[in-house]
This record gives C-alpha cells, structure tokens and sequence, in this order.
C-alpha cells in the first residue's frame, strides 16, 4: 500500500504514490468535455503532504462538499487534504475547459476555484453529491451530471488539441497547429485554453514523457533524458527540479520504490 511511510514525513509525496489513485478513458457523451475520469483516496493514516506535478490540464473535481476547477499549473502544487479524503475527478479535453467555463485559463493557472463562482445552477447538484452515502453512487451521480453538462457544451478547438498532441509527443516545431493558425494566434489562445504559451506547455509535456518512462528498469537518467526529449542529463535536471521541486533521482526513488 502506498502511504507517507514511503519517504521521509518531511518531503513531500508524489500525489500518486499517496493512497490509492485510478484513472480511466471517458467514454460516450462524457467525452465531448472530458478525456480522463479519475478518482484518488487518501489513506485514514495519511500524515505529510502531497505533491501534484503540473500536467497541462485544469480538472473539475468533487472534493471537500463542493465542485471544484483546478486551473492549470506552471509548478508543483502541494493542497492540503484531509486524510481519508477521496477525490472524484474529470479531466478536461485539451481546448473543452474555455468555452464550459467561459473564463480565459490564463486567469485560473495555480488556482483553485468553487465552480459556482463560474456557473450559474450548481449548488442543486452539489446538494445530490453531498447526500449520497454510497461512494459509488456519488461516482455515478457526478459522471451523470457532467456528462448532461457535456452534451450540451461546444466542441473544443481542433487546434488546440492537436497542439497538445504533438508536443506530448515530441514534435517541437511546425506542428499543424502552428501552420494552421499561425504563431501569433497561437500563442495568444495558448494562453487562453491552457493557461500558458506553447513553449511553457512543451516544457510540462516534456516532463510528463519524463514521468511515463520512469520505471525500474530504465536505466541511465542520460540515456533517459535524451529519450525524453531533453538535450541531456543537466538540461532535465534543471527543469524537473524547476517544475516539481524534485531532482530526477528523487523521483525515480519515489516512482520504483
């Protein structure tokens, strides 16, 4: 079972080292909006803190009696989370977040906001969520409602999208998004869809691929930087450590532990 035992009580945990983490697709309608569907549960004897590693998505969450957005994060952030707490959560589609809120993502990067201070007609649901008992029940209420939400929410920007793609997967330059929209336009809504310009957005992309290849048998952290995507070992040592606090090591240490 992963706990704080893992690491020090004075260092902060990887979120997903913290009690018990599980993601899946979204499926049928709930896709339109959202393209992960996740929940994470803190264990009852949970001391220390966690830490979330910046992704490039912004998230709507059930977390505490209320629906939450978490904006998109230039850094790690470290919340404070009740031991026990379990947190039910959607993951936005690249480009879905702007037009469902209607609020730049530029203006909610580092931030965590109760959605009815975006949206109008929540409290009803958040009503429904509270009362239900039954840990399953409250999942399936939560996708419900937001699928509902979905179905009636506009398609996100086909461009935006395809910039996330091509930098998660490595292309740097004359991605299609950029030709098809040109590098100034791109940047500007950029900043609107997630929070931050591209470059910025490659840098979190480039730390994920970093976080996907971490595993016990990867071998050299050199070897592992250039397959990364990084121009060696100190180039991903300086921006790892920027973007989460952790050294590479440390986080290879936490991740295969």
């Amino acid at each position: 079972m992963n706990t704080a035992k893992d690491t020090r009580k004075d260092t902060p945990l990887l979120a997903m080292r913290a009690g018990t983490y599980r993601e899946r697709p979204a499926h049928g309608t709930l896709s339109r909006l959202f393209f992960r569907v996740w929940s994470h549960r803190l264990p009852q004897e949970f001391e220390g803190q966690i830490a979330v590693v910046p992704d490039g998505c912004s998230d709507l969450i059930w977390v505490g009696g209320q629906l939450m957005v978490i904006g998109p994060d230039r850094t790690a952030a470290f919340p404070a989370l009740a031991p026990g707490e379990t947190i039910l959560g959607l993951r936005f589609r690249a480009g879905a977040a702007l037009r469902w809120l209607d609020v730049p993502l530029s203006e909610l990067v580092g931030r965590a906001v109760p959605l009815r201070e975006l949206r109008d007609n929540v409290r009803t649901v958040e009503e429904r969520l509270a009362e239900a008992n039954c840990p399953i029940v409250r999942r399936r209420l939560f996708e419900a409602w937001a699928a509902g939400e979905a179905s009636l929410a506009a398609e996100p920007q086909n461009a935006m999208g395809m910039l996330f793609d091509e930098l998660g997967s490595g292309v740097l330059h004359g991605t299609s998004a950029t030709q098809a929209l040109g590098e100034r336009t791109l940047r500007r809504q950029s900043h609107d869809h997630f929070g931050y310009g591209p470059k910025t957005l490659e840098r979190i992309l480039r730390l994920q691929r970093f976080l996907r290849m971490v595993q016990p048998a990867s071998g050299n952290l050199a070897i592992l930087a250039l397959e990364a995507g990084y121009a060696d070992q100190a180039h991903m040592t300086r921006d790892v450590k920027e973007l989460t606090t952790f050294t590479p090591w440390e986080i290879r240490r936490q991740i295969c532990s």
